[in-house]
C-alpha cells in the first residue's frame, strides 16, 4: 500500500484534504512558486480543488507511484510491471535496451521507463512525460522536460522505499529528492480494487455534461485538461 496523498511527505504533512495549509516544497524557479502558491491560496484552500482523477483522467507517472492504493510488483529479467488499483500499469524495461530516439519519443502520462539493477535495487529512469499533470491534490506540476530516477527496494520484508530524484530545467532550480514508502498488506484475502474510467480524456464531464474536446480547440497545450478543469487542477504555469 502506499502512504498518504502529499507528494513530498518530509515535512510531516500527508493527507492536504484535511489539513488546508499542507503543500509540498519543490525547489521551483520564482515564477512557478509563485504560480503554485497562487493556486494553493485562490484554489485549494477555499475548497475548489477539482482533481482529475475523479473525472477519469489517468493519474500520470509520478502521481501512480504516490498515491495510497494497492500496488503489485511483477518481476521478470525483461521487464518490471507495476500494477496499481485504478487500474494502471506502468512498464519498466530491464532488457538492456537504449531509450528510443528522440524523433519516436513523445510526451505521454506515463513517460518511457527504462530499468536496470545494481544488487537488490532497481534503478529506473523514466523520460517524456507530459506536463502540467498533478503530482497531488495541491497542484504540484512539472514541465514536459521532467526526468525523473528511481532506486527501489527492500529495507525489511514489510517495507519497499522508492527514492525518487526529479530534475526538471523549465520548472526547478536544481535536482528534487523525494522518499516514498510502501507498506505490505496482511490480508487473509488479498485483492487489489479497479475502477473503470468513466470518461477518457477527450469526454470529460464538465458541470455534469459531458463534452466533447478536439484537440484544435486547444489554446493552451501546457496541460492535457480542457481550460474548465485546469482552472480548478493546477496552477496557471509559466510557459517557456
Amino acid at each position: 500500500m502506499g502512504t498518504g496523498t502529499l507528494f513530498d511527505q518530509s515535512s510531516g504533512e500527508t493527507n492536504p484534504n484535511t489539513n488546508l495549509m499542507a503543500r509540498d516544497f519543490s525547489p521551483y524557479r520564482p515564477d512557478w512558486e509563485m504560480a503554485y502558491q497562487e493556486f494553493l491560496d485562490n484554489v485549494v484552500r477555499q475548497g475548489k480543488y477539482t482533481d482529475p482523477l475523479s473525472l477519469g483522467y489517468s493519474s500520470g507517472m509520478l502521481r501512480h507511484m504516490s498515491l495510497p492504493y494497492g500496488f503489485q510488483f511483477i518481476v521478470r529479467p525483461e521487464m518490471v510491471w507495476i500494477v496499481q488499483e485504478g487500474p494502471y500499469v506502468r512498464y519498466i524495461y530491464t532488457d538492456g535496451r537504449p531509450f528510443p530516439p528522440d524523433d519516436e519519443l513523445w510526451p505521454t502520462f506515463e513517460g518511457y521507463s527504462i530499468g536496470h539493477w545494481e544488487g537488490d535495487t532497481l534503478i529506473v529512469e523514466t523520460t517524456s512525460i507530459r506536463g502540467g499533470i498533478p503530482v497531488d491534490r495541491t497542484g504540484l506540476v512539472f514541465s514536459d522536460l521532467v526526468h525523473v530516477t528511481e532506486r527501489i527496494r527492500m529495507v525489511d520484508t514489510n517495507t519497499l522505499v522508492n527514492e525518487m530524484t526529479i530534475e526538471d530545467r523549465i520548472a526547478l532550480t536544481e535536482p528534487w529528492t523525494v522518499t516514498r514508502l510502501y507498506h505490505k498488506r496482511r490480508e487473509e484475502f488479498p485483492r487489489m480494487e479497479s475502477v473503470s474510467i468513466l470518461e477518457n480524456q477527450r469526454n470529460p464531464v464538465i458541470a455534469g455534461v459531458t463534452t466533447i474536446v478536439l484537440a484544435d480547440d486547444l489554446e493552451d497545450s501546457s496541460s492535457p485538461y480542457p481550460p474548465e478543469v485546469r482552472a480548478l487542477a493546477i496552477p496557471s504555469i509559466p510557459q517557456p
